[in-house]
């Protein structure tokens, strides 16, 4: 019985945390995807890297003078708003933003396919 108990508490916290056994990066929140997201899109812009979020004007701030837009439905009333349809949005505009950067690398960048 002891056995049992202490396999189960070594395991718990592993199964609790989906990514650690799968190897899948898990995204707890609205803001993890806008960070990852916002530093490509800032970057694409051609304004450096990102530094914050404008949930009034639902723009991102970056370390140059571009604000690229977020996704509409992720803001309101000058908050940001993170239910699972926000989230979803938000991880569609991630993949959005990862393929322009596929699509920039196959364009400028002879050797990105090669490997």
């Amino acid at each position: 019985m002891h056995i049992v108990v202490f396999a189960v508490v070594l395991m718990l916290p592993a199964l609790q945390n989906e990514g650690f056994l799968s190897g899948v990066v898990i995204h707890d929140d609205c803001s993890d995807i806008i960070v990852e997201a916002g530093e490509r899109k800032c970057g694409l812009e051609g304004s450096g890297g990102f530094r914050d979020i404008d949930p009034t004007s639902c723009t991102l701030k970056c370390s140059g003078n571009e604000r690229p837009k977020l996704p509409k439905e992720v803001c309101s009333n000058g908050e940001l708003v993170c239910g699972t349809f926000e989230r979803e949005r938000l991880l569609n505009w991630q993949q959005k933003v990862q393929h322009t950067l596929h699509e920039v690398l196959l364009k400028w960048c002879p050797g990105y396919q090669k490997k």
